[in-house]
């Protein structure tokens, strides 16, 4: 009996841990200054990872972060702001001196970086397939145009390309309907794109792209 409530114990621990984390993060992301918004996403890199947190917790935060809003809305506001950064570059209606400017691009970065992370470890438990489909429209309407156009900014933006090089490659393994939708956006161009450059450029872009690219030229 001991033990089961050591176990018991334990899990609503890890429960607690985890959202701690969160509304932490949701409160930095909610805030103007933009090293407090930096900080958010630093931690919610860190939160994802099985190296840096414990393994179950690490797991559970990657499902949160990516959870249909109907299920679990605790973390909808990240996914909002990653939402916000992919798509228009920025968390806040910031007018682009360098110093806003520079922020903004470490956010992107870092969200891209935490999605990266995030997949890999869903794919690597086998549940990602599951999140894609309990959330298919956020996957499907609003990551994967913005993934593959981080892609195409690989010239200028190549480290933001290597990490959503790494995400096509995950979520087209775990889904037909998001290998389908990246077709549909010109994903293979854009990898291939994005290999030339790296091959000369950035070897680490260029390795990440061929996952990529070999689905996608599998499925036309």
């Amino acid at each position: 009996m001991a033990i089961a409530g050591d176990q018991t114990m334990q899990e609503e621990s890890e429960e607690d841990i985890l959202a701690e984390a969160i509304q932490s993060a949701v409160e930095l992301v909610g805030r103007e200054e933009l090293d407090l918004n930096v900080m958010a996403f630093e931690s919610l890199v860190a939160l994802v990872d099985p190296l840096k947190t414990m393994p179950d917790i690490a797991l559970n935060a990657c499902k949160t972060i990516v959870a249909n809003d109907s299920k679990d809305k605790s973390a909808s506001e990240i996914r909002g702001a990653i939402a916000a950064l992919l798509r228009n570059g920025s968390l806040h209606d910031d007018e682009g001196d360098a110093i806003i400017s520079d922020f903004n691009e470490i956010l992107k970065n870092l969200a891209l970086c935490l999605l990266s992370k995030t997949f890999a470890n869903m794919l690597n438990k086998r549940c990602l397939e599951t999140a894609i489909q309990d959330n298919s429209e956020w996957f499907l309407d609003t990551l994967i145009p913005s993934l593959v156009d981080a892609v195409k900014s690989a010239k200028d933006r190549p480290h933001d390309a290597l990490y959503a090089s790494d995400c096509l490659s995950n979520l087209l393994r775990a889904s037909k309907d998001l290998l389908k939708r990246a077709d549909e956006e010109n994903a293979l161009s854009a990898l291939e794109e994005a290999k030339a450059f790296g091959s000369t450029h950035h070897k680490s872009l260029a390795n990440a792209t061929e996952k990529g690219i070999t689905m996608l030229e599998s499925y036309s």
